[in-house]
């Protein structure tokens, strides 16, 4: 009998979290990886329960904000995205990624208006 033939009842995704990969069929495993797609976003950052989103490193929130790693750099180094760091270890930083974009597009306009009042 051809197992694609029979009528499996619908497999349950707090079935699989409990059942061991290596026990698993093809199927099964693609269920759960459909589930996990579309429980979370596709991007490199993440919601926390207060509902904002992180980003872990320069380039990732480059990429959030829209902008060059070397513009995040500097002003980095001049401590204006020093509020939005979330967390530190080692070299990773996280950053809460609407708040770091906020700073970052208030002191571009502050520039902004220092250069058109020379």
């Amino acid at each position: 009998m051809n197992p694609r033939n029979q009528q499996e009842a619908p497999v349950e995704v707090s079935d699989l979290m409990q059942k061991p990969v290596c026990m698993m069929s093809g199927e099964e495993l693609c269920i759960l990886a459909r589930y996990a797609n579309s429980s979370s976003p596709n991007s490199p950052s993440s919601s926390g329960e207060d509902g904002q989103t992180s980003v872990i490193g320069i380039k990732d929130l480059a990429a959030f904000i829209g902008c060059s790693e070397s513009t995040i750099y500097s002003i980095k180094k001049q401590g204006v995205l020093d509020p939005a760091i979330v967390a530190q270890v080692g070299r990773k930083i996280v950053f809460n990624a609407p708040l770091a974009r906020d700073l970052a597009n208030a002191f571009q306009q502050q520039q902004r208006d220092l250069r058109s009042e020379k």
